[in-house]
């Protein structure tokens, strides 16, 4: 019997890929507001420049997030007492505001609606906790897009290990009932350099792209498959362009 290759399938990353995670640029822009913390350096800086700082100091390791958030913010922050107060207030404000702010990606649910009517399986692989992911999946029906979701308490360990997306396929396969995954044709798209990285480690096409927290320079430097503007541009890629014109 010939074997058929399955269609493409397509991880999504979550924060600043599904959800617009307006919420921490709001948070930022708040704690910036205070003059308590005695900026420097900051007269160029965005609400987002903020955030991405904050993401880089990011780690499940405490220690090692802290010993980033120290150094990271040091030179707008100089007192570390300061920046940890900084941290923390960020951390415990901004889940506050997203469940009034957050909303879908810009044109995101059309393409989830043209991925659908194709039968192209669908993931989402993220780093935040299940409490979270749930709370939005069910705010937005996100079930009736995407056959499998992860979050970070569905795999042992977080991106950019390649388990999580390891762990989404192997659900996927059992769903669709493939004989098997072949990874040629599995696309993880993402806006940091954690994700592209993520989807190396497990052997997968990246997909950066540019409209969500990430730098473009960041970005392609970590070498992606490829880089789309925003996400309506990811029909446009030739692999899946070609299987939707079938």
């Amino acid at each position: 019997m010939m074997y058929i290759s399955h269609p493409p399938i397509i991880l999504f990353d979550f924060d600043g890929v599904v959800i617009t995670h307006t919420s921490l640029e709001l948070a930022a822009l708040r704690q910036v507001k205070n003059k308590w913390y005695k900026w420097q350096n900051i007269e160029n800086m965005r609400p987002i420049d903020y955030v991405r700082i904050l993401e880089q100091s990011d780690s499940k390791n405490k220690v090692k997030a802290y010993r980033n958030l120290l150094r990271n913010y040091k030179s707008i922050i100089p007192n570390y007492l300061k920046i940890i107060i900084f941290f923390l207030r960020f951390r415990f404000s901004f889940p506050k505001l997203e469940k009034n702010y957050e909303t879908l990606k810009p044109n995101l649910e059309n393409i989830l609606k043209i991925l659908k009517d194709n039968n192209i399986p669908t993931g989402i692989v993220s780093n935040t906790q299940k409490k979270r992911l749930s709370y939005f999946t069910e705010k937005f029906n996100l079930n009736q897009y995407f056959d499998v979701l992860m979050s970070r308490s569905d795999a042992p360990i977080r991106k950019p290990h390649p388990v999580p997306i390891l762990i989404a396929l192997k659900s996927i396969k059992n769903i669709f009932s493939f004989p098997k995954i072949e990874k040629n044709r599995v696309y993880f798209i993402g806006d940091l350099p954690t994700d592209i990285l993520c989807a190396k480690n497990a052997g997968v096409n990246s997909i950066a792209i540019l409209s969500g927290h990430g730098l473009k320079k960041d970005l392609e430097s970590e070498n992606p498959t490829f880089i789309i503007k925003n996400i309506k541009k990811l029909l446009e890629i030739e692999p899946i362009k070609k299987y939707l014109n079938k």
